[in-house]
């Protein structure tokens, strides 16, 4: 039996500017990390904005005071409030900091490490330059997507050690000229409650469909950038190889009324179900009642809904995304076409027509979805924040040591250097 070195228990910060009872990829990978650390004997507090309404169920999460951003889905931006309450907050004693966000929360991280003289990690989980398209009238020039890339680049390098979850963003991030170390450490998911139905058939009863009517499944955010109606119109024309199969969309966002009105358009209209937000306990279920799991998005960063449709045993059907990378393997538990509608649906036509490719790809997912445990991503997470924590105190009792004198040495030399011409 492996074993494994349990290190002592640390005071961790995590600071993001999305939580609950918002639901995407960045809420719930901060749910199961923290979750994680507290197994492992860590102290964990959350600093997130406050949600009118919202009353957490949790006694480590630190609500800051917030102003609403957008309406739908309603999102809450926090303000750092006076410097009374700032400098309380800086006072709270940790061993490190860890950044999931850029923003305002994310800037209260750097704030607290710089006073505190604290390591800080930072988790680059959204491509900026890839949702400049939220603000409206500019979001489209080249104006804003060159600050976009300025602000990203910049905003990383805060940090003292980069967490990225996909080789995709290492290299993007790479290409943006980030100084500062990055490390590739996979989202992770509670695998063992996505290999097996607790209520086998739940989904195919609600929707009164029959057990050998093929559905192909889409979980998340339903955004523009998720391009679900791409998904649709690919439907559209497998419907009509395939007259029995359906879609079902799991998930809520600003894009969901925008495609209902669409699909009530059309003749497939009673095939295709919007579920609307599910419960993560029942997620299982709908996973293990689907067939295929489908995703059109190019924007993907290391999606949760893909672990755990991996790990629930179903092939995947993608776009062609580097995020993928790991998760899916071409002709083993899946595809990954060009962004062509017909290509997509003929792709997915075909895998349905095929039971033992199905029966085949599903094996291979679950065997695949196996290095993405959140126990494994705690373990590399909690080795990165002990790697840092001693790189700090040594920094720090080094620049204590050496007298200001010394420091300014450089400094004095170079004013004496001739200036070059």
């Amino acid at each position: 039996m492996e074993q494994t070195e349990q290190i002592g228990s640390l005071r961790i910060g995590l600071f993001t500017d999305t939580y609950a009872p918002q639901v995407n990829g960045v809420s719930i990978s901060l749910q199961l990390i923290s979750e994680g650390l507290k197994k492992r004997g860590h102290q964990v507090t959350i600093f997130a904005p406050k949600f009118p309404g919202y009353k957490d169920d949790q006694p480590n999460v630190m609500r800051l005071p917030s102003l609403k951003y957008l309406n739908n889905p309603p999102i809450y931006v926090a303000v750092l409030g006076t410097p009374r309450s700032t400098w309380s907050l800086t006072r709270k004693h940790f061993d490190v900091l860890h950044a999931h966000s850029p923003l305002s929360v994310g800037l209260l991280a750097y704030l607290t490490a710089s006073t505190k003289r604290l390591p800080l990690i930072y988790t680059y989980h959204t491509s900026i330059t890839d949702y400049t398209h939220y603000l409206k009238f500019i979001g489209g020039t080249r104006l804003i997507k060159y600050g976009a890339g300025w602000f990203s680049s910049t905003t990383t390098n805060l940090g003292d050690q980069i967490v990225v979850p996909s080789p995709k963003f290492e290299r993007l991030l790479t290409k943006q000229k980030v100084r500062k170390p990055i490390h590739v450490i996979p989202n992770g998911i509670d695998l063992s409650s996505f290999k097996t139905a607790k209520n086998a058939g739940a989904l195919r009863n609600r929707l009164k469909v029959s057990a050998d009517a093929p559905i192909l499944l889409t979980v998340g955010r339903m955004d523009p950038e998720k391009r679900l109606d791409f998904i649709v119109d690919a439907f559209v024309k497998i419907s009509k190889q395939i007259p029995n199969v359906q879609l079902v969309f799991a998930g809520d966002g600003s894009a969901r009324k925008s495609l209902e009105e669409k699909v009530s358009t059309l003749d497939v209209k009673e095939k295709i179900h919007f579920l609307g937000m599910v419960n993560r306990n029942d997620l299982p279920d709908v996973f293990h009642d689907a067939t295929v799991f489908l995703s059109a998005s190019t924007t993907e960063v290391h999606p949760i809904s893909v672990i755990e449709a991996i790990a629930s045993g179903l092939p995947l059907v993608a776009v062609q995304d580097e995020a993928f990378e790991g998760m899916l393997e071409n002709d083993l538990n899946g595809y990954s076409t060009p962004l062509d509608v017909n290509a997509y649906a003929e792709t997915i036509i075909k895998l349905l027509q095929d039971n033992k490719k199905i029966e085949s790809f599903g094996k291979h997912s679950a065997i695949l979805s196996e290095k993405y445990s959140i126990e494994g991503q705690v373990k590399a997470l909690e080795k990165l924040y002990t790697e840092a924590i001693l790189q700090n105190w040594r920094g720090n009792f080094i620049s204590r040591m050496i007298p200001k004198e010394i420091k300014e040495i450089p400094q004095r030399i170079n004013k004496l250097l001739p200036k070059k011409k």
